[in-house]
């Protein structure tokens, strides 16, 4: 007896359904790598402002030791 081939407009259905659901998942991921990096980058941004401030606030405190220790 000889066996049925798939109907080929199926076949040919199905790989295009399977080739749009990995697309998508890729677009996907894609997506989240980039939102992840902008965040990255804004955190980065973040935390070299507060090391700036941290500096800025250490300088004013050790001047103003060094200026105390001069006065008294």
């Amino acid at each position: 007896m000889e066996q049925k081939q798939p109907n080929k407009d199926y076949i040919n259905h199905s790989l295009v359904n399977q080739l749009a659901e990995a697309s998508m998942k890729i677009a996907e991921r894609d997506a989240t790598i980039t939102e992840q990096y902008q965040q990255i980058g804004e955190l980065n941004k973040e935390l070299e402002e507060l090391r700036q401030q941290q500096i800025d606030e250490m300088d004013k405190a050790a001047e103003q030791t060094k200026k105390n220790n001069k006065e008294g």
